[in-house]
């Protein structure tokens, strides 16, 4: 059995989890980049994994 320190564990932050498909909506991600995100991370992702693994249309701004 593994003792855990109460204080230590109270000061760890927090990852926000969300759902694929619910980022995806939210931030207007189109159907084919939703099903590639849910392929590579599963169901559920942290925003930082989401944000880093959405691919962007290039703009060509010139």
């Amino acid at each position: 059995m593994i003792r855990s320190d109460l204080k230590a564990l109270d000061k760890s932050p927090t990852k926000q989890v969300w759902d694929v498909a619910e980022y995806c909506r939210r931030a207007g991600i189109g159907e084919a980049e939703q099903t590639r995100l849910i392929k590579v991370l599963g169901p559920y992702a942290s925003s930082h994994e989401l944000q880093m693994n959405i691919v962007r249309p290039q703009i060509r701004t010139r």
